[in-house]
């Protein structure tokens, strides 16, 4: 019964974040896809926090946070170059460690926690709005539902292959849930989305460079689980937070899009539009 109302829970909660991530993908301007990257961004910064703290490390998370909004503003809105803005922030994160107080290992590990944090979140997203308009308003909406509808579908098809028949272990120490069996259903319930988008709506996109992305971007998908799994194996703990009933925490809902994003921006620029 109780594992019926998590699964019960977890699909509502799926219900209403689904439409509304659509609805912003679809009728957001760059702007506001900016502002709500920073947001998906800030919150998952303050559970990459939390995590580090579990850990045993003291981040800097009155300097992560606005550091990470400095640095999306630059690569996105050239306000300023995007390395002078890298620069400063790790000057800064450098500066707080060397003028904090406490012991020397614990404010080198928390300035390196910081820095690492805000850039695994701001590179990951940031692709995403980079695929939503840098190669036209019509084709970024494409490829964007795309690849919503491979990591989706290809996240829920591991798991309940997994559950069902799943055997081997993917990664024991890591991710002690995760099979081949579910790994290899992702793969195939993601390119079977992406097949039948492109033949009932996205017919004018190259059917091959559909396919070939989608297997890319499941890959990366799972890669971007498992890493985010190794940062939860670290703190000892499930999940990142509890903030999205039935799912965990933001983190735990798109650490796998955080990998799939820069995957497919990077495929787009040297293979699609070459």
């Amino acid at each position: 019964m109780a594992a019926f109302e998590h699964m019960l829970v977890r699909i509502v909660s799926a219900l209403v974040l689904v439409p509304f991530v659509l609805a912003l993908v679809v009728y957001a301007g760059p702007g506001l896809l900016l502002v709500a990257l920073g947001l998906l961004g800030t919150l998952c910064l303050y559970e990459y926090f939390t995590l580090v703290k579990r850990m045993g490390v003291p981040g800097q998370p009155w300097l992560g946070y606005p550091a990470l909004w400095m640095i999306l503003a630059a690569f996105e809105r050239n306000w300023l170059p995007a390395a002078a803005v890298c620069s400063v922030v790790l000057i800064a994160v450098f500066l707080a460690a060397i003028w904090s107080r406490g012991p020397m290992r614990e404010r080198t590990l928390g300035a390196m926690a910081t820095f690492f944090g805000v850039l695994y979140l701001a590179l990951t997203l940031l692709p995403a709005l980079r695929i939503r308009f840098e190669f036209g308003a019509a084709t970024g909406l494409k490829w964007m539902v795309i690849l919503l509808a491979v990591v989706w579908i290809g996240d829920t098809a591991a798991m309940f292959a997994g559950k069902a028949f799943g055997r081997t272990l993917f990664s024991p120490r890591i991710s002690p849930k995760k099979t081949n069996e579910g790994a290899i259903a992702g793969l195939l319930g993601g390119l079977a989305a992406a097949f039948f988008l492109h033949l009932f709506l996205f017919a004018d996109l190259p059917r091959l460079h559909v396919l070939a992305a989608s297997v890319l971007m499941g890959v990366f998908a799972q890669l971007g689980d498992l890493a985010e799994s190794l940062l939860k194996r670290a703190a000892a703990t499930k999940d990142s937070s509890h903030l999205i009933p039935g799912h965990g925490g933001v983190l735990d809902r798109v650490d796998s899009l955080l990998f799939a994003f820069p995957a497919l921006y990077i495929y787009l620029l040297c293979l699609y539009s070459a």
